[in-house]
């Protein structure tokens, strides 16, 4: 890191194209409203190459990026942020900077090309960003002027990150497979989509992260490494479903080489209205009954192999994931509970716990987030095992009224309405439970499950700018006011009524 009068400046080669698409990864969540980052380089340095990485990272991994050259600004918006991309290229002059109307962007992301010919508009304080071929190597040089310094915070671990990972990827093979950065989901893994020898495999990247003090991760038991994964998906194949094959791994970097069940889900084929969808969640359904079959009654979490995190989905677990209600669904609706309202919310469902608890049923390896973006349809597969599940790895044991819930009161998308009483009696048929208790289960889970769905879509929209998951809390209220009609709820209807009467009103 050089530090001169007017800049700090950072050095980093950049290989190849992957490498280029890497790095726009490691950028994009720096960039905030208002933010000009400046691209410059000779043609063909890679300018377009990087910005259209950055805006993928933004919008998604799929969004229409052309090359503004022609047209000279791009514009990209979602409800989180805007964005505007421009090359300056084709400009004669600096004066028609002003009739662009950059200047007039105050709360968009800039990326510029070509901007040298700012002129006299050049932004103080933008991130410069120079790319030039030395020899066979792409080199890129970041530029901050001192007030921007923390924009280099991580960057050495992206560079240390980057030559541990290429290492094993060779080390297994892999070195020369094309990678190409994939959608994330809400967690510190990364995901490439490895291709080489015609054939495609997917890269999880899932750096361990001691200091991560996310309290409410360790109380509900959500996953911090690759082991989990690799365990689940190994004990969901030993039961005969679909999971992704484990083809090379690193448990202590977090790095595994996994089977690639392709770029459909089954959001995509609710979005399409595809008259194929009930086969896809009759199939679902089946699989998680194989799975009750398979569960171990004495301990289901083990079933012959230790998992590195044998835990119950308990009381302790469902009142904390609950508390996400309170603590930030509850503020948005600008209301404050009274103590007498929390200590009857805490006596109710711990009633409900009990009634849970008292059921004649065994535990089965609860996934968690069975739902249509977790799930894929492989067509050239029989029967359950046509079901691919991923995001697999907060798996614990639990009731299995849970992911039938999940499966069937999907929060992003609706489903056709005779799904959840078709699917939720073939489960029962299927495995033989009591459907009476079953019903009663189903409706007790759906409401907890729905209410930490509020306060953490109300958390995305706060904490990190996710706007657009508030745009599905009325159907997860819909969801909670269905459960809350259960007779077994009739005391936390009760509550509702009382203090929250917003959630019956939708």
């Amino acid at each position: 890191m050089k530090n001169g009068n007017a800049t700090i400046s950072v050095k980093l080669a950049l290989p190849d194209i992957s490498a280029v698409r890497r790095f726009a990864g490691w950028i994009a969540p720096r960039l905030n409203k208002g933010d000009w980052l400046l691209l410059s380089g000779d043609l063909g340095a890679g300018k377009t190459e990087l910005a259209r990485g950055i805006i993928r990272q933004i919008f998604g991994v799929y969004t229409d990026v052309p090359s503004p050259t022609f047209t000279l600004i791009q514009h990209y918006e979602s409800p989180e942020i805007k964005l505007l991309h421009t090359d300056l290229y084709r400009l004669e002059s600096s004066e028609e900077i002003a009739e662009l109307g950059l200047l007039d962007e105050t709360d968009s992301i800039v990326l510029v090309e070509w901007p040298e010919k700012l002129g006299a508009y050049m932004p103080e304080k933008a991130v410069t960003i120079h790319l030039e071929d030395v020899g066979s190597i792409r080199q890129c040089t970041l530029h901050v002027v001192p007030d921007n310094a923390d924009f280099f915070h991580g960057l050495d671990d992206f560079i240390n990150r980057e030559k541990v990972l290429t290492d094993f990827l060779e080390k297994n093979g892999y070195g020369q497979a094309v990678r190409t950065t994939l959608a994330g989901d809400a967690s510190s893994r990364r995901y490439e989509r490895l291709e080489m020898d015609n054939k495609r495999f997917i890269l999880m990247d899932w750096p361990a992260l001691p200091n991560e003090n996310d309290d409410y991760k360790a109380k509900v038991f959500l996953s911090k490494s690759v082991t989990d994964f690799r365990d689940i998906c190994a004990y969901l194949i030993r039961c005969g479903l679909s999971a992704p094959e484990i083809y090379a791994q690193d448990d202590a970097q977090g790095f595994l080489v996994l089977e690639d069940f392709g770029q459909h889900n089954f959001t995509e084929t609710i979005d399409a209205k595809d008259p194929h969808l009930p086969i896809l969640y009759h199939e679902s359904i089946m699989a998680l009954a194989a799975l009750y079959h398979h569960a171990d009654t004495k301990n289901p979490q083990t079933n012959g192999r230790q998992f590195s995190t044998p835990v119950r989905y308990d009381k302790a677990i469902i009142l904390t994931e609950i508390q996400k209600f309170i603590d930030w669904y509850m503020p948005s609706l600008e209301k404050t509970l009274p103590d007498s309202a929390l200590a009857a919310w805490e006596e109710i469902w711990g009633t409900l716990v009990t009634k849970l608890e008292a059921m004649k049923v065994h535990d089965v390896m609860m996934l968690r987030d069975v739902h249509s973006p977790n799930l894929h349809w492989l067509d050239n597969r029989q029967s359950i095992r046509r079901v691919g599940f991923i995001d697999i790895q907060d798996g614990i044991a639990g009731h299995p009224a849970y992911d039938v819930v999940s499966l069937l009161q999907d929060a992003r998308r609706d489903l056709p309405k005779d799904f959840e009483g078709r699917f939720k009696a073939l489960y029962v048929t299927e495995t033989g439970l009591d459907a009476e208790d079953f019903d009663t289960a189903y409706n007790i889970f759906g409401v907890q499950r729905n209410l930490r769905i509020l306060g953490i879509f109300v958390w995305l929209s706060k904490v990190q700018g996710k706007s657009s998951y508030l745009q599905h809390i009325p159907r997860v209220n819909g969801y909670i006011k269905a459960g809350l009609a259960h007779a077994a709820l009739a005391d936390l209807r009760g509550w509702f009524e009382t203090y929250v009467p917003e959630v019956l009103a939708t």
